[in-house]
């Protein structure tokens, strides 16, 4: 198991810096075969992260960036999306703007019960630009996706997990060892089935069905071929708990 910390407490702002940095960890992530599970999260209790970092908005008005700026946090969430792991996010605290679409970009997401998320950028005249339209769309639909980005008012934990936007509710004190339970079942199922399931969930889910298929198809003989299935089969038939090799 990763962690990867998002670590400029009390906020933990994500600038163009944090940005930079956090989307150069997650492609390093993507070539280390040991990892099998990450665990992403802000330092310190008050913030995931309360966004993206406002100080740097008026250079970006002055010099007319905001493309550069959004492509950049588009290539952060996509290394995150792309790093070949589960991501699992554990959130405490508030998850605003950018550290929400960082959140959004996960595999899962784990919140205490005092966390809160937003989408404000609506009140400063702006909209998500990091991703979050699009993956936020695709993750609860746009109906509810419009309510989030167009008002830019704040849910609890509550409103997030009754409408899809995190998985599991848990009790103050008690994220760390729930987000810890989640990354040691994860990391003991086999790695290759995991890896298809989330390619079949990420990209079928973005084609036609019939090529969803075609893919689920091709995946699953490549599944079929490896040494943990073979794992797999014999510890079913001698009653005994499978030991994956993760090849």
């Amino acid at each position: 198991m990763a962690t990867v910390v998002l670590n400029d407490p009390p906020l933990n702002l994500l600038g163009a810096r944090a940005k930079a940095d956090l989307t150069r960890v997650f492609e390093d992530i993507a070539g280390r075969t040991e990892v099998r599970v990450v665990v992403l999260r802000g330092a310190g209790s008050r913030a995931f992260s309360a966004g993206a970092d406002i100080r740097e908005f008026p250079e970006r008005i002055r010099t007319g960036s905001a493309r550069n700026v959004s492509r950049s946090g588009q290539r952060m969430t996509a290394a995150i999306r792309g790093c070949g792991r589960p991501v699992i996010a554990s959130i405490d605290g508030v998850a605003f703007g950018a550290g929400l679409e960082v959140a959004v970009a996960a595999d899962f997401r784990l919140a205490s019960h005092r966390a809160q998320f937003a989408f404000p950028e609506v009140t400063r005249g702006v909209f998500p630009g990091n991703g979050g339209s699009q993956l936020l769309t695709r993750l609860i639909g746009p109906s509810r996706a419009k309510r989030l980005m167009m008002f830019g008012a704040p849910i609890d934990s509550g409103e997030a997990f009754r409408i899809g936007l995190v998985d599991q509710v848990v009790p103050d004190g008690r994220l760390d060892e729930t987000v810890e339970r989640w990354a040691r079942e994860l990391a003991e199922r086999p790695a290759v089935a995991v890896g298809c399931v989330r390619d079949l969930v990420d990209r079928g889910g973005a084609t036609s069905l019939e090529e969803g298929l075609a893919m689920e198809a091709e995946l699953f003989a490549r599944v079929f071929a490896t040494d943990d299935v073979r794992e797999g089969v014999a510890a079913f038939f001698e009653r005994r708990p499978p030991s994956f090799g993760h090849r």
